[in-house]
């Protein structure tokens, strides 16, 4: 991820998600309702996203625009926000226009990140 402007990490994130979702959402919807998950899984779920969040929280921590006070919880936000919110919409029996997805997103975390009123 890069961190040249405050937008810059934010994007990236929520483009990842997005593209994650993006190729068949009616397997994505089957997946998350119907399909067996074992614990090697889960757990390896669970590392994927103590890293992701790491990362997350050291763009932060280097960017000047981030003004929140808690960087670590910052991050836990961010990313467990853009995962859900993209999971559920790509899913959706209604498609989603992908580009108003990440514009909104993007604008929504990097309200919180720089603490605009």
């Amino acid at each position: 991820m890069s961190s040249d402007t405050a937008d810059s990490g934010q994007p990236t994130l929520v483009r990842d998600a997005i593209d994650h979702h993006r190729d068949d959402p009616q397997l994505l919807r089957m997946m998350i309702e119907e399909a067996p998950v074992s614990d090697d899984l889960l757990e390896a779920i669970d590392r994927h996203g103590k890293v992701r969040v790491g990362q997350v929280r050291e763009v932060f921590a280097q960017h000047p625009d981030v003004r929140v006070g808690d960087l670590d919880m910052a991050a836990e936000l961010v990313v467990g926000t853009v995962e859900m919110n993209t999971h559920k919409l790509m899913a959706s029996p209604q498609p989603v226009q992908v580009e108003r997805l990440e514009t909104e997103l993007v604008a929504m975390i990097t309200r919180y990140l720089r603490g605009d009123q």
